[in-house]
């Protein structure tokens, strides 16, 4: 599909890009102003004032590419891919369709060849083309930079020409030594081409890091893509040294020392993109392994939104964000996406009123209207020196890099309490664990219960690929290793990617995030303050309403976002499931069938009088002749019902209401309703949303939290009809509400019809 420029004949005077750009409401005066001012010279070329505002990511270079279509009256070429025809591309040889950044696309019978390019005033280019090809004449579309990028990389196939670069090093194998002096080479030797072709090739193939790793007999190329790492290339033994100086030579390392680990930074430009890279070097058995940390300027900046947030979660999180005092931790291991939700939750924080200012190590992304700063342990210049100086800068909001130590605890936490908002990050497995890491650091209990406002622990999970995903149905060996019934499974969306090219066969595309938002108040901060075991703050953080990281990660996989394998790839099991009852959170082992302290069903899948694992397809036990649970639980006539009421007339009167429509069970409060969900498995759960301790709103919160009660049928009982109280209860998790006093009729329609619709 094309665009036709749409521009007026009459027009004698031809307008400038960025005046168009202001014109369509996506570049502000101010912004095209710095731009003018902030164009650079490449290779003796002034940048383009269009490849400047990309650049500054004022606006997106397809909006440029349509103004300046616009501009010249030419086509536009809107689609998501360029076209490729083999007959087309060997008319225009690599080099020079990767010099000038273009690509064939079409032939037009008068023999005029079609080139997309992002700057049709390269009048030089075309005229190169034009030669090399032996067309007629060239005729000019407008496609954004990084679609042309794309397209070359698949057109002209780097495998092919990283072959071809590795066959002239090896034929050139005597002038090859490890210590060739590449600075006396020059920019088209084939180890240069070679290394910065890897880099370019990662960056295309959306890589995180890249890794060369030389073996015995040959050297392996692997890139870490979406968290996961895949060999691309294989580099013969007599071309690993000269790549690895290369390597070692544009991050600023010294290239004759190869004992010591090193550590270097460089920069990559391509057509489209900017990338930093921070490159570490360690001696091994068979030479040196050189890792690339890719970081991409702006591209990594994520809105709020793009993490994976729930809108249950957002509700949780953006209140505390929004304050103007607390501390935020964020934890996780390595590669976890903490960087990114930091800089998205400061991006959202941006404003003209608000100083906002950082403390990182080293400084990974560029965030316009924040002020960072690096530290230098090498000069003194740690966290703890780094924060105390910019609290006297007059910050609103601060973030810290990572707590290492407990004078930036301690400092970090005393911020929060005169005034501050201040972010950071930990390194614990889940969020309670980061309260007990403060205390390990020897922070009192009582500034953590005072200044610690929320934490939130984090993964990534690969995303289903949306243009190859179908329907997946979960295996039993998935089932059993994630601890999950068939109930827990009968009603969600589970997809998988068949593997196309846009995913490059693996099924997965882009990551999302799986989080465990842990918010210190009431009972939580009471724990804390007390300084009591990680498991009761656990239990009292997931009766506030924690989902676990094992949970959200659950929920994502049901709802086609994620898969069950990422689930487990990304997720441990929780703490309740490996040692403490899920019901009373004290300590058990893992292969007990009922916790002894209250009770609770540990084993849903295990037989109710002998204790044995029963098969997924099993109808009674084979041990003892014990009918299968959910067996005995189909051989009901009625439906079970759990009624949920402080007020004993009130359940007396609902059970008499609806005998020999349901079999009804009753609660007194909202704990012993959490105990009788786990014991008895209900089929539909109606309660009252004013009780004492635990009201309707909290027991729907902690019901949703739990895997197995995820899709429990939950219908509300409230003697308000006020819109607001209707909406508390659906966000809660409830799937309908009830008006006391109860009629019948109303009642059962009610009842049935939210059974009916979980049942599909």
């Amino acid at each position: 599909m094309t665009e036709t420029a749409s521009a007026s004949q009459s027009t004698r005077v031809r307008r400038r890009v960025g005046e168009l750009l202001v014109d369509d409401g996506v570049l502000t005066a101010e912004q095209l102003q710095e731009a003018l001012r902030s164009a650079k010279v490449i290779d003796g070329r002034r940048e383009r004032l269009g490849q400047t505002i990309a650049r500054l990511g004022f606006t997106s270079a397809e909006n440029v590419g349509r103004a300046l279509a616009r501009q010249l009256q030419l086509q536009y070429f809107g689609d998501d891919a360029l076209p490729i025809d083999d007959a087309l591309i060997s008319r225009v040889p690599a080099g020079l369709a990767e010099r000038h950044s273009l690509l064939p696309i079409g032939a037009e019978p008068d023999g005029t060849l079609v080139v997309a390019c992002a700057d049709p005033t390269n009048i030089v280019a075309l005229d190169d083309v034009r030669l090399a090809s032996g067309a007629r004449r060239v005729r000019a579309m407008v496609a954004s930079p990084l679609l042309i990028e794309v397209a070359l990389r698949k057109a002209y196939g780097f495998d092919q020409r990283a072959g071809e670069l590795i066959d002239a090093m090896e034929a050139n194998r005597d002038d090859l030594g490890a210590d060739l002096d590449l600075a006396t080479v020059t920019e088209d030797a084939p180890v240069i081409r070679l290394a910065e072709g890897i880099i370019a090739d990662a960056v295309d193939a959306r890589a995180s890091d890249i890794h060369v790793e030389p073996a015995r007999l040959d050297t392996h190329v692997r890139y870490r893509i979406d968290g996961v790492l895949k060999q691309v290339m294989v580099v013969p033994r007599s071309a690993t040294g000269p790549l690895i100086s290369r390597l070692k030579l544009m991050s600023g390392m010294d290239i004759a020392e190869r004992r010591r680990p090193q550590d270097g930074r460089a920069r990559y430009t391509g057509k489209s993109t900017e990338v930093d890279l921070r490159v570490s070097s360690l001696p091994s058995m068979n030479g040196e392994t050189i890792v690339i940390r890719l970081l991409r300027k702006g591209s990594e900046r994520l809105d709020v939104a793009d993490i994976g947030f729930s809108p249950e979660q957002l509700a949780q999180l953006m209140p505390i964000v929004e304050r103007p005092q607390g501390l935020v931790l964020i934890t996780g291991p390595t590669g976890s996406g903490k960087t990114s939700t930091l800089y998205a939750l400061l991006a959202h924080l941006v404003g003209e009123h608000t100083n906002i200012i950082t403390v990182e190590d080293p400084v990974e992304y560029e965030l316009g209207g924040v002020n960072q700063t690096q530290v230098n342990e090498r000069i003194g210049f740690t966290f703890a020196k780094a924060l105390r100086t910019v609290l006297r800068q007059d910050p609103d909001v601060v973030m810290v890099g990572e707590i290492r130590d407990p004078e930036t605890a301690e400092l970090a936490l005393q911020a929060s309490l005169t005034g501050h908002l201040v972010f950071s990050t930990l390194h614990t497995n889940d969020a309670p664990s980061a309260v007990v890491r403060l205390r390990d650091l020897g922070i009192p209990p009582y500034l953590i219960a005072s200044s610690l406002s929320l934490v939130m622990a984090q993964r990534l999970a690969r995303s289903v690929c949306p243009r190859c995903s179908v329907p997946a149905e979960p295996t039993e060996r998935l089932m059993a290793q994630l601890h999950l019934a068939p109930r827990d499974v009968a009603t969600g969306n589970y997809r998988s990617g068949a593997g196309c090219p846009n995913c490059n066969h693996t099924g997965y595309k882009g990551r999302t995030g799986v989080l465990e938002i842990l918010t210190v108040d009431g009972k939580v901060r009471e724990h804390v303050a007390n300084q009591s075991a990680e498991a009761a703050m656990r239990t009292a953080a997931r009766l506030s309403g924690m989902r676990s990281l094992r949970e959200d990660a659950l929920t994502k996989a049901a709802q086609g976002t994620t898969t069950l394998e990422e689930v487990l790839r990304v997720t441990t099991t929780d703490v309740a499931e490996a040692g403490t009852c899920p019901v009373c959170a004290q300590n058990i082992e893992d292969d007990y069938a009922v916790c002894p302290w209250c009770s609770a069903d540990l084993r849903p899948d295990a037989c109710t009088s002998c204790g044995r694992h029963l098969d997924l397809g099993w109808r009674s036990c084979p041990s003892c002749g014990t009918p299968k649970a959910s067996e005995q639980k189909a051989s009901r006539v009625l439906p079970r019902l759990l009624v949920v009421d402080d007020d004993a007339s009130v359940r007396a009167t609902i059970a008499a209401m609806l005998t020999g429509d349901y079999e009804v069970i009753e609660a007194p409060d909202g704990q012993t309703a959490l105990d009788i969900v786990h014991q008895e498995r209900p089929d539909i759960v109606l309660i009252d949303v004013g009780m004492p301790d635990l009201d309707g709103y909290e027991v729907t919160r902690n019901l949703r939290a739990r895997p197995v009660t995820v899709n429990l049928p939950i219908v509300l009982m409230t003697g308000s009809d006020d819109v607001e109280t209707e909406i508390q209860g659906l966000r809660a998790g409830a799937d309908d509400h009830v008006l006391k006093p109860l009629d019948y009729d109303l009642l059962t329609a009610r009842l049935a019809a939210v059974h009916r619709r979980m049942a599909v």
